[in-house]
């Protein structure tokens, strides 16, 4: 059922069961499969199903640093879907040394362990529209024979993990269907979460107070509440909400806001192979039901604990668009289209931009020189025929096909392509999130964001680096060759984040360590939740939507186990 709150009288009361807060990825998993369970769901949304510019600026933070953290606009969407409107739709699961006891990386316990969370890859799965849950070549019968190139095997390093592809998922528009003819859950929007009122006595809710852009305040009560409104917006509305101490909710230890992370990504290398060009796995392929698979280079976990290395995977990747001097009619053809005024429908706007040479912090591309115009017209004359039948065929596999191609690869016949990279940003206490006395158009005080990156963020990049360029030496099968003779200047001037916002509600087995336990529970806190990047206690190699999800059907099942307790 879908509720239009400007219908609704000013300070109307709501009731449900349980309420959810935010219609993104998380909060439309966990209120669809709470009312398939028969549970009375009121889920809650700051948007509609299109983007209003005037919601959106209600998520505009203070940036201490804008040349690492990229504005609210770019990286987030409040509109029913959330970010998934603008996501890619690569889907990767963590691996088990994220979940590790490393001492290299002393601040960073998780409560949960690997082996509780690969259970519910398929459920992540069948949501996310990306097939199987199988992550490994091995497993795929049109990869299970061949490596990335050949006489490379898996050792230290491998070559065989994968990448998976959603349609991608827009969860606004894959299950609108469901939410308006649920009769258990009602999804109640354009409506703003900006309190939740605690009993002055005990740490339990006893309401959230909502309010609308026209004024109207509505209260909304349930037995039990989660908070599924994203990385950022997450945090601030607990930094916005008092516990029964005092302090805001979820701070009882002082955790709440820090430890925020990103990801470390770019590209500084390219990697130039030895063996038959041909013989290259450099693009996409396809699983047994059709999905968009790609193999990614990573480490083998004993490697990483053993070279003390943070989790860092790499994939072959295309010459900088924005850069005439890649002599590829396609590219030429697909920076022109970026740029033009028309680019807008190609691709989300943060990765439209990055594409065609802005800086965009913690995006991988964006500081390659642009070139004249008519120098990209030159590559297509000269490159008319392949650009021809990129054309038509991408344009079928990526506008007109049901299961829409995520991207394009060109083939090199040098065999040499650029390496991109994406690792793990190392926990950080300093890097974090507060409250500003600024406040939103609703009364809410804004976020102040001091995301930082250390020394080993950088010395993590450059190790590994230095590691697949010995295994590709050792195996005799190419090297890599770096774009700038100061590696370390280059690894700074691109690191960023604000896409991947995590570690600011931190999950811990014990109160002083962190925000929410180990089923997701706000420390001292039995009816409020977080489904949210935000209780990641490590960043991965892999960006945040697949668990995301994953998590969120791990607190479904225990809320259903919770039943009328």
């Amino acid at each position: 059922m879908i509720v239009d709150a400007l219908a609704l009288a000013h300070d109307t009361t709501l009731t449900g069961e349980v309420v959810v807060v935010g219609a993104g990825p998380a909060g439309i998993v966990t209120a669809l499969e709470l009312g398939a369970a028969g549970i009375d769901v009121i889920l809650l949304e700051s948007g509609r199903w299109k983007p209003d510019p005037r919601v959106q600026r209600l998520g505009e933070a203070v940036l201490v640093d804008e040349r690492r953290h990229s504005p609210s606009s770019i990286t987030t969407r409040r509109q029913i879907g959330g970010t998934s409107v603008i996501w890619g739709g690569r889907c990767v699961p963590f691996d088990p040394i994220d979940f590790d006891r490393r001492e290299y990386v002393p601040d960073a316990r998780w409560p949960v362990g690997y082996d509780e969370v690969r259970p519910y890859f398929q459920r992540a799965c069948d949501w996310l529209g990306c097939g199987r849950a199988v992550f490994e070549a091995a497993a795929v019968p049109a990869l299970q024979h061949s490596a990335l190139v050949p006489g490379l095997p898996d050792g230290a390093v491998r070559t065989s993990t994968l990448e998976r592809w959603s349609l991608p998922t827009d969860f606004g528009r894959e299950y609108r269907r469901q939410l308006r003819e649920s009769l258990r859950v009602r999804l109640v929007s354009p409506v703003t979460c900006t309190e939740i009122v605690c009993d002055e006595a005990d740490p339990r809710v006893r309401h959230l107070t909502t309010r609308a852009l026209d004024g109207r305040r509505i209260t909304v009560r349930g037995r039990r509440y989660v908070l599924a409104c994203g990385g950022l917006e997450t945090t601030r509305l607990l930094l916005a909400s008092r516990a029964p101490s005092g302090r805001p909710v979820g701070d009882h230890s002082g955790h709440l806001g820090r430890w925020y992370m990103a990801h470390v990504e770019g590209g500084v290398a390219r990697v130039r192979f030895g063996t038959p060009a041909r013989a290259t796995q450099y693009g996409y392929a396809r699983d047994i039901d059709g999905v968009y698979i790609r193999r990614r280079i990573s480490f083998a976990r004993e490697y990483l604990q053993e070279q003390r290395l943070p989790n860092v995977v790499g994939w072959l990747a295309n010459p900088e668009l924005p850069d005439p001097q890649h002599r590829s009619g396609p590219l030429s053809f697909a920076y022109l289209a970026l740029a033009s005024p028309a680019g807008r429908w190609f691709a989300p706007e943060a990765q439209r931009r990055s594409l065609t040479g802005d800086h965009i912090p913690g995006a991988p591309y964006g500081i390659a020189r642009k070139g004249p115009a008519r120098a990209h017209v030159g590559n297509l004359v000269h490159d008319l025929g392949p650009t021809l039948r990129f054309v038509a065929g991408f344009g079928v596999h990526r506008f007109l096909a049901h299961r829409r191609a995520p991207g394009f690869f060109v083939y090199s016949p040098t065999n040499t392509y650029p390496l991109q990279y994406h690792g793990e940003h190392l926990p950080n206490r300093n890097s974090r999130v507060t409250l500003t006395e600024e406040r939103d158009p609703l009364g809410m005080r804004k976020l102040r964001i001091d995301l930082r990156f250390s020394q080993a963020d950088v010395d993590g990049v450059m190790r590994a680096h230095e590691c697949w360029d010995a295994y590709l030496r050792v195996h005799s099968v190419g090297s890599l060759e770096y774009f700038s003779d100061d590696v370390t200047a280059d690894v700074w001037e691109r690191i960023g984040g604000g896409f991947h916002q995590s570690g600011t509600t931190r999950m811990s087995d014990r109160a002083e360590d962190g925000v929410v336990d180990a089923d997701l529970a706000v420390h001292g806190f039995e009816d409020l939740f977080v489904a949210s990047s935000s209780t990641f206690v490590t960043s991965s190699q892999a960006n945040s939507t697949f668990m995301i999800v994953v998590f969120a059907l791990r607190l479904v099942d225990h809320l259903k186990r919770l039943g009328d307790t």
